[in-house]
């Protein structure tokens, strides 16, 4: 079989046939009208893909990348959306040319798609049963027994357990992992030919996206799918993915098997995304950040439309686009410079592409002497050296959970925190790490005194909050200050930037309102905005901007602490990799300390000094970060980094799988909280909790291995 030109070829006894492949797009333009003018969100869109085969659509928001998937699917916004050009080509038909009813019968039968969010799909109202048989009669046309036999075998492919049973819950009963199992069944019942995955697993934590996307991989082999895999996450596609197309301004400005792509890049955008990525397997001191935001649809490029941020941009790249050019048979690059860069290794920031050897990094859990060096030591021993500046002390905190009928409810306790200790110090950022539900963010909110803790001590600079008087506190939140996830939820639409950057400056009535404003103009120069834009309002400001805009507020008075709760995580990757260089910047010049809440595993490696490792309300381990990420000792940190997606096709890491979802926080597993799921477990781990050990120098694990 030969690939060319979006034809695959067979020969056979008569002589050699030419078909067309499962999906080929050809010059596909999908334009949106608005007042603003048109933006040509796809402008130029040609790939094919084979059946068994899998191609990544990878790059920022905006690039056009959803919008390519939902025109193949005849799915775009009407009416101010539509496919203006080009020819879309699915098993040998234009379905360009199709009716809506002829789509109908496609759209779920021979093309399916998993979005995002699961609920966005499901109908909470109606059962489990209900909506996976309602696609085997729309379009297997089966009733009674055979359809309901085809229902509980779609489960049983996704590997829901018990699918008699589950079947016949809803939605809300449950996990937002097996939700979307639920989804890839309804996908998948049918039997398609081409699964389109938008975002797929963005949602999902580490442990149970590895799950999801083994699933998806044992499922293509089974059904011979063509995966189509709509993402931002270079791991995703170096994991599940056979070519690449990378999207920029609505165009594929690069395109080549997934080795190349990430081996020998041959456009600046491409070599851009892949070096703003933080890495689990190596330590990176730098990131690079593509300069600027993503071009805009509506604007009209005379020349090249990354120009404005390209390293590498000489004169002819503002006056001409570029064409495609074929760097090798199967790798076309959009740049004119596109053969320089293919054959040189060097990358934006001159130290060189992915080094095999450097991604090796031994995951053994034995070490030898570990054993001789355990030090038993209190529950939150600490690394000694430098002034401790935050120390929490067995924090505990519970809610009241109410559950049954309504007249015979039962209280329960759900335990949020459970027992946790450790120091943040002067200058460091300390993360916390695991799966939603942890406890990560309500440690955080105790912290901010948002939340009361049930038992336990948070020390401020050696004194206990509880002991904290009016004056005390006014102190306290001045110099505690923090950032979340969602920049714009943080903000009132209708107060002024300014305003918001000074609102915490009010607790210090020494400072007049002049005085507030130079501050807070200031504070924009620090994140790298205009000092203008303080008399702007939130929605002029991009999803990056804002969160520069929450970081100036926390720096405006001048704190101690920023307590940051997945600060990068709803942002592209080069505004990420801005974000994270800026904070690390403000670190090194303010001497700031952070506690830094994620769960993704490179930016916490780039981000850290030191790392706790959390799961049900608990610290597993705890560790200075390289060490821990060369050395993971608790199997649940191995199963998080065995997990995490790889950095680069080449990486092979010993699979750690956890087995179900996490126990509920309201009835916590007798004796070690992880034995239900631990492949490791041993006797002595269903009956006795593990006791807090020092396993080697800076760091401590509670584990019946050490």
């Amino acid at each position: 079989m030969v690939r060319a030109n979006g034809l695959t070829c067979l020969k056979g006894e008569t002589g050699e046939t030419e078909r067309v492949a499962l999906l080929e797009v050809t010059d596909l333009r999908t334009y949106l009208h608005s007042r603003r003018g048109i933006n040509k969100a796809v402008d130029g869109v040609s790939f094919s893909l084979d059946t068994g085969r899998s191609l990544g659509v990878v790059g920022e928001s905006g690039s056009g990348k959803s919008m390519t998937a939902l025109s193949i699917l005849r799915l775009v916004p009407q009416p101010y959306a539509k496919v203006v050009g080009g020819t879309i080509r699915f098993d040998g038909e234009n379905l360009l040319a199709k009716s809506d009813a002829e789509m109908r019968k496609i759209r779920g039968g021979s093309i399916a798609i998993i979005l995002q969010d699961p609920m966005t799909s499901l109908n909470p109202v109606f059962s489990v049963q209900y909506q996976v048989g309602e696609a085997v009669h729309l379009h297997q046309h089966l009733t009674g027994k055979a359809k309901l036999d085809l229902v509980i075998e779609s489960l049983r492919r996704v590997r829901i357990p018990a699918p008699e049973m589950r079947m016949k819950d809803y939605p809300h009963q449950f996990s937002g992992g097996m939700r979307q199992r639920v989804v890839g069944a309804i996908a998948i019942a049918c039997r398609p030919k081409l699964l389109i995955a938008d975002e797929a697993t963005t949602a999902l934590d580490a442990t149970i996206q590895a799950q999801y996307l083994a699933l998806l991989r044992s499922l293509q082999r089974e059904l011979n799918l063509a995966f189509l895999f709509i993402t931002h996450d270079f791991g995703i596609v170096a994991k599940m993915c056979d070519d690449v197309a990378v999207m920029y301004a609505g165009r594929i400005v690069e395109h080549a098997d997934v080795s190349e792509i990430f081996n020998r890049p041959a456009h600046p955008y491409t070599l851009g995304l892949l070096e703003a990525v933080p890495k689990i397997d190596r330590r990176v001191d730098r990131l690079y950040a593509i300069p600027g935001s993503p071009a805009a649809g509506y604007v009209e490029h005379q020349g090249c439309p990354f120009v404005p941020r390209c390293a590498f941009a000489v004169s002819k790249c503002h006056a001409e686009r570029p064409p495609s050019i074929s760097v090798k048979p199967g790798h076309t690059s959009e740049c004119w410079r596109a053969e320089e860069l293919y054959a040189s290794p060097i990358g934006l920031q001159g130290k060189g592409r992915f080094d095999n050897a450097a991604a090796e990094t031994s995951r053994g859990a034995e070490r030898t002497g570990v054993a001789k060096r355990q030090d038993t030591a209190g529950n939150g021993a600490q690394p000694s050296g430098g002034r401790s500046l935050l120390q929490v002390d067995d924090l505990r905190v519970f809610f009241p959970v109410k559950r049954g009928p309504l007249l015979q409810r039962e209280t329960l306790l759900l335990k949020a925190v459970d027992g946790v200790s450790f120091d943040v110090r002067e200058g460091e950022t300390f993360s916390i790490v695991g799966e939603s539900g942890c406890g990560k963010t309500t440690t955080a909110r105790a912290v901010l005194k948002v939340e009361l803790p049930t038992n336990g001590r948070i020390l401020w600079q050696g004194k206990d909050l509880e002991d904290f008087d009016d004056q005390d506190i006014k102190a306290f939140r001045s110099a505690v200050q923090a950032v979340f996830q969602d920049p714009y939820s943080s903000m009132n639409p209708r107060l002024l930037v300014g305003n918001f950057i000074t609102e915490p400056l009010l607790l210090n009535r020494d400072i007049g309102r002049a005085d507030r404003r130079e501050r807070g103009k200031a504070a924009l120069q620090q994140v790298g905005l205009r000092p203008d834009d303080i008399d702007s309002f939130p929605h002029e400001f991009s999803g990056g901007q804002r969160q520069r805009i929450a970081i100036a507020r926390a720096v405006a008075s001048s704190p101690r602490l920023i307590v940051l709760d997945e600060p990068v995580s709803s942002l592209d990757v080069s505004i990420r990799a801005q974000i994270m260089n800026l904070l690390k910047d403000l670190q090194e010049q303010q001497g700031f300390s952070y506690l830094f809440i994620a769960h993704h595993l490179g930016t916490v490696r780039y981000m850290s000094q030191m790392v706790g490792v959390m799961y049900l309300g608990r610290l597993m381990e705890l560790s200075e970060s390289e060490e821990l990420f060369n050395h993971p000792l608790h199997p649940y940190t191995q199963a998080l980094f065995s997990a995490a997606l790889p950095d680069h096709p080449d990486v092979v890491r010993k699979e750690v799988i956890l087995q179900n979802d996490v126990a509920a926080a309201t009835e916590i597993p007798r004796g070690c909280r992880l034995h239900p799921r631990c492949p490791a477990a041993m006797a002595v781990c269903s009956q006795v909790e593990p006791e807090w050990k020092q396993v080697a120098p800076k760091h401590w694990t509670a584990c019946h291995l050490y």
